[in-house]
């Protein structure tokens, strides 16, 4: 699972990119309820297989989350991602989650 980023991002270096594929590492914490998601970008799905560098942007956003098992789910990753993808698009992104 993956996402694909449109919209205007500014690198830490300043070059602008519109496009960008996201994976997203996502880890639950000991208590059991708060799940932290942490989106790496990027320039394409061919540059993450071949083991490039991902690109400096780092959204200003919040990407810990409220998780209740019972409520979403056993898979943290599928929610992580939806969770991230709700979050980019409140910053204005258009977000789709592709399948591998």
């Amino acid at each position: 699972m993956a996402l694909h980023v449109n919209g205007s991002m500014e690198l830490n270096n300043g070059i602008k990119i519109n496009v960008a594929y996201v994976r997203t590492d996502a880890s639950l914490m000991l208590d059991g309820k708060t799940l932290n998601a942490y989106p790496t970008f990027w320039v394409d799905q061919a540059a993450f297989a071949e083991g490039k560098q991902p690109l400096e942007f780092y959204p200003n956003a919040n990407f810990t989350y409220q998780y209740d098992r019972g409520v979403d789910g056993t898979d943290i990753l599928e929610f992580a991602n939806k969770k991230v993808e709700q979050t980019l698009e409140s910053l204005g992104y258009t977000v789709t989650i592709v399948d591998l």
